[in-house]
Order: C-alpha cells, then structure tokens, then sequence
C-alpha cells in the first residue's frame, strides 16, 4: 500500500469513525476498574484508538474490534475462567496453578477484563508484537504495576529472548485474529513456540479464540499472505505441531454462517470462526 489511494481505500474499508453503540461491557470495565468518569470516556476512546492507528492499521483497530468484550461469554472463556479460578488443577503436578496467555493481547483488554471479574493478576500473562501496544493499554487502564506480565515479542522469531519470560508459565492460551495472519510454515513455528510456553507435566493446555477461517482451506497468495482453516485443516496443522513436539491435540472449530468477511482479500467461502485446540495425554 505504497499510494495515498491505496491507504485511502484500505481506510475506506477497515476504519468506522463513530464508535459502536454495542460497548457495554468496555465502558463498564473503564468506570469500575480504571475510575474513568463516564463522562471522560468517548474522549478517552477516540485518543487511544488515533494512537493504535498510528502503530498499525489492523481492521481491528480501525473498526473498534478491540473494544468488543462479549466474546469473553462463549464457552471456551467460560472454560479457561473457571479452571482460573481453582489455583490448582485436579490431576495436575502438586503445585501447579493454571494460567492464561493472551496472544496478540492489543492493549490487554482481555486481561483486565478478568482481573475485574476476581482472577489473580499474577496468573494473567500477554504478548504482542507491538510494544508501543502494551504502553497505551497501561495509560488507557491506568494500572501499571497491577501483576500482569506483558511481554513485546515476535512469536515467529524463536530466539527472541524477551519471550522467554513465558517458558514454562502457561496452560491456557487465548489467540483472538491472530493465526490467520500466518501462513503454514509460520503457523507451525507459533504453535512450536506456545509448546514452550507450557508449565512442565502440563497434559490438559487449551488454546482457543477467533479468527477468519474458511468452508474450503487454502494459502492467501500475496505478500500478506496467510492459511486460512477449516476443522480438518487445523487439525492437520497440530498434529504436525504435536509430532515435533511430542505433543497430543485434538481440535474443534465452530462456524459463524451468519457473518461473511467484508475484509478486502477475503471470498465467499471464509467466515468467522471459534475454535478449541485441546491437549491430549500422551499415549
């Protein structure tokens, strides 16, 4: 997008002005957990969001994908909330505690928005490429130091040591619009490296989320191009994972027939999809 109408146009199609009216949940999560005055926060939105814009412009950005929190209410988050609140897992290694990653955490909106619903701050990780994300979700929240940890890393860089504060931490990963930005091979070395994030003996790992998946897999050409899954192509794409990881997975995805992907490069057969990628015991 090396144009000015190249940029106009992808603005066009990825950026709304106003904000949604269906916000509920984020305005609450400012009043209560970060003393926003109700009447400060609109302001308080459009300045955050003219910032993320300036990072990247991800549709999610530019259309306040960000903001939306219902998705914490489908039964994976239920899930991954209540093995939360229980500090020790049945059948886990005495003194094993879960806790959750947030993968492409944004301004980690996810996390607080547990944090305020009684879970242990300390148990409560994200990361996410950009740093500058991670700076304007702690002025956003106004909550540094709270005992969350937020790493900046590059998931496909298998040397970058600032993520090797999550090596051995994690039992519950949280991937929301982030695996379809990767093709195969990257993808391979993103669920290689979650492996590793994995608290040793751990045989119950669940990583879930969202993203844009499709009735007929296939590699996006391009130079942003990406692999774009069904159920049995995800399920190809761990079990490779679990071969060179000596690890197990069993996969489920669920479809969103109502919703077509208005994202420019995207055709009629993909659709917005859940999934659950649960770990296995070895056999």
């Amino acid at each position: 997008m090396s144009s000015e109408s190249d940029l106009e146009t992808w603005k066009k199609l990825t950026y709304i002005d106003e904000l949604p009216q269906d916000i509920g949940l984020f305005r609450k999560l400012l009043e209560q957990y970060s003393r926003v005055p109700p009447n400060e926060i609109d302001e308080l939105l459009f300045n955050t969001r003219k910032k993320l814009w300036e990072v990247a412009m991800y549709p999610c950005i530019g259309r306040w994908s960000f903001l939306n929190l219902r998705s914490m209410h489908d039964h994976h988050f239920l899930t991954a909330f209540e093995r939360l609140k229980n500090s020790t897992r049945p059948g886990s290694a005495s003194g094993s505690t879960d806790a959750l990653l947030d993968i492409g955490c944004c301004i980690g909106q996810v996390l607080r928005k547990l944090v305020q619903d009684g879970i242990e701050p300390t148990r409560l990780f994200g990361t996410d490429l950009h740093p500058e994300f991670i700076t304007i979700g702690k002025e956003l929240f106004n909550d540094a130091g709270n005992g969350l940890t937020l790493v900046a890393g590059d998931m496909l860089n298998p040397e970058d040591k600032a993520l090797t504060e999550l090596n051995g931490k994690i039992t519950l990963v949280h991937a929301a619009n982030f695996f379809h930005l990767f093709k195969w091979e990257e993808q391979v070395k993103v669920g290689t490296r979650i492996t590793r994030f994995l608290q040793p003996g751990t045989v119950d790992a669940m990583i879930f989320g969202r993203q844009i998946g499709t009735h007929k897999p296939r590699e996006r050409e391009g130079k942003l191009g990406s692999f774009l899954h069904n159920q049995e192509s995800l399920q190809k794409l761990w079990d490779e994972i679990g071969t060179t990881t000596g690890t197990r997975w069993r996969v489920e995805v669920g479809f969103n027939e109502e919703r077509q992907v208005s994202i420019p490069g995207f055709g009629e057969e993909d659709r917005y999809i859940r999934f659950g990628i649960y770990q296995l015991p070895p056999q």
